[in-house]
């Protein structure tokens, strides 16, 4: 009898030992992961939950196991180790899902300024995305569905224009559709194992606090708000930032709601300070915080959650080498230009000289760059400018001859421009269709401009007028039947001058011409005595060019005397004015 109570109690020992291990061996092996939550009108929303809390979860279900969550199988989500290592994720693909969220931030600011009336802010963050952030993600699109690319472009391009011609009612309409289209996008070309994994989708969340604060320090300056654009994209950026991080959190384990409730208070400051404007150092250290303490919730380090951040860093320097290749096109361009001009002149010495010049000095530091994109096209504008032209006018070939060789040339530099441009493309938006890495060049088009997606890039003008804008294009001043026409050049946001000259003083009657000399889209839009104000309704605009892409021009007549100020609503830093004399 003893020896049988002896056995049951190290039975029982023996089963509690073995039951402890299992229970250790499961917590050990338990992580985090995502599963889809309910989609919501904001798009898909996932959660922090453990890998045998969501099997669990599957099995006692009465659907069975391969019922889909969202686009994602539970069957699948059960498989996938969320215990992803901190680089196994592409982090472009951080950036991507970032950029889409981005857009999805200027499209709830634009909707909100569109319910209190202010059309012009409203159709500055339609025209943000358009301007500066498609182009960062159409080429990843349209690798993975061309179509869909498409869509999405004539989604963000039909919104844009809806800002002047519908209610605020109709205008959260057709949002609303613009968003579904984003949620397609995300759901098309980052793949399920990134969209179910806590650190890619906490690391969307970090990257997007992270734009926020430049954002933010650009709007606020001495302690003053100076950049009303800026301003609303930080508040959306940060908006969307706490929606993705609410919706990764909301399913989670016991143990972790009060990191959660941490995190959540920390976006309450951080939403309370922003709307108070309260300094940048302020701002940057809120937002430093609450980066820290999502990566410490993750047992990450603050970099290693910005898996982007050094792309990010990369960037400027990337913008600068496509700025540097861009202006030597612009230079070739004006070399072959003055090779025509003095071969008229019968000075065929020089002509070669310049000719020689374009190519060696200009054309062969670029050769490399446009190779990568199209080695083909790189090749054509080698030969013709190193045999091609040069033999032409060796030879003493008829000037109709030489201006046929170098217009050939133009058209096809024109084509390696665009190529350059695919980080911050010149093409806008418009009809694109993107494969094999081949831009189709497109151009935002106005409600009155005709949309031309030619390869070679055939500019139509925007004007105001029926005047002829490309006559006396190397005159400042020309002379027309009404007043004369005085030149505008737009040249960067950071240049001294980017709208020059300004001020620019003409008479009334007098027309004036712009000219987008950048590599990036800009606008020339009436701003009344401040650019940051917004003040102005459409109705009221003396002028409103619409996105204007490189060398795209817009003209107007000024009637009446007075002080026209003007900025560009995609980068409102831009300011300039024009004063009309009697």
């Amino acid at each position: 009898m003893e020896n049988r109570i002896n056995k049951l109690k190290w039975g029982k020992l023996i089963a509690i030992s073995i039951g402890i291990s299992a229970i250790a061996l499961i917590l050990s092996s338990s992580s985090l992961s995502l599963i889809p939550y309910p989609k919501t009108n904001n798009g898909s929303a996932y959660a922090i939950e453990t890998e045998n809390n969501s099997s669990n979860r599957n099995s006692n279900s009465n659907s069975n196991s391969n019922r889909t969550m969202g686009n994602v199988t539970a069957d699948t989500i059960k498989k996938t180790s969320s215990s992803t290592s901190k680089s196994s994720f592409d982090s472009k693909l951080v950036t991507f899902a970032s950029n889409i969220e981005k857009i999805k931030g200027h499209i709830e600011q634009a909707i909100l300024n569109k319910k209190i009336g202010n059309d012009s802010l409203a159709e500055a963050h339609t025209l943000h995305p358009i301007a500066e952030i498609f182009s960062d993600i159409t080429i990843q699109l349209a690798d993975t569905n061309s179509d869909l690319n498409q869509t999405l472009s004539s989604s963000l391009n039909k919104l844009f224009r809806t800002v002047r011609n519908s209610t605020a009612e109709q205008f959260a309409t057709e949002a609303n559709h613009t968003n579904k289209v984003l949620d397609r996008t995300i759901n098309e070309v980052v793949p399920s194992s990134n969209r179910n994994n806590s650190t890619f989708n906490l690391s969307v969340v970090a990257d997007l606090l992270n734009t926020a604060k430049g954002e933010y320090g650009e709007a606020i300056e001495n302690g003053k708000l100076s950049l009303i654009v800026e301003y609303q994209d930080a508040k959306g950026f940060i908006s969307r930032a706490e929606s993705v991080f609410n919706q990764t959190s909301s399913r989670i384990e016991t143990q972790m709601v009060p990191k959660v409730q941490k995190i959540n208070t920390m976006f309450s400051d951080l939403n309370k300070a922003v709307d108070n404007k309260s300094d940048t150092t302020t701002i940057d250290a809120l937002i430093n915080n609450t980066i820290r303490e999502i990566a410490q919730t993750i047992g990450l380090t603050e970099n290693q959650l910005l898996v982007s951040q050094g792309e990010a860093a990369a960037t400027p320097a990337t913008e600068e080498s496509k700025k540097k290749s861009l202006q030597t096109v612009a230079n070739v361009r004006i070399l072959l230009n003055q090779t025509l001009e003095v071969y008229k002149a019968q000075n065929y010495v020089e002509a070669e000289n310049l000719a020689t010049k374009a190519y060696l000095e200009n054309y062969e530091n670029i050769e490399q760059d446009i190779a990568k994109f199209d080695q083909p096209l790189e090749k054509t504008i080698e030969v013709m400018l190193r045999e091609d032209l040069r033999h032409a006018i060796q030879q003493k070939q008829p000037v109709e001859k030489i201006a046929q060789i170098i217009g050939n040339i133009n058209n096809n530099l024109v084509k390696a421009e665009n190529l350059l441009s695919t980080s911050k493309p010149e093409l806008g938006l418009g009809s694109m269709n993107i494969t094999d890495a081949q831009l189709t060049a497109a151009t935002i088009t106005p409600a009155n401009q005709t949309l031309s997606t030619n390869s070679s890039l055939k500019m139509t003008n925007h004007t105001n007028t029926n005047t002829n804008t490309n006559t006396n294009t190397n005159t400042n001043t020309s002379a027309s039947s009404t007043g004369y026409k005085k030149k505008v050049s737009i040249t960067d946001e950071e240049s001294d001058k980017p709208f020059n000259p300004s001020p620019l003083s003409v008479k009334a009657g007098d027309t004036v011409i712009w000219r987008n000399d950048d590599v990036e889209i800009h606008t020339v839009t009436s701003s009344g005595n401040s650019s940051s104000t917004f003040a102005m309704t459409n109705k009221n605009r003396e002028l409103d060019s619409g996105p204007l892409n490189p060398r795209q021009t817009f003209e107007h007549t000024f009637e009446k005397p007075g002080n026209y100020n003007y900025f560009c609503m995609i980068h409102p830093s831009m300011t300039g004015e024009v004063v009309v004399d009697k």
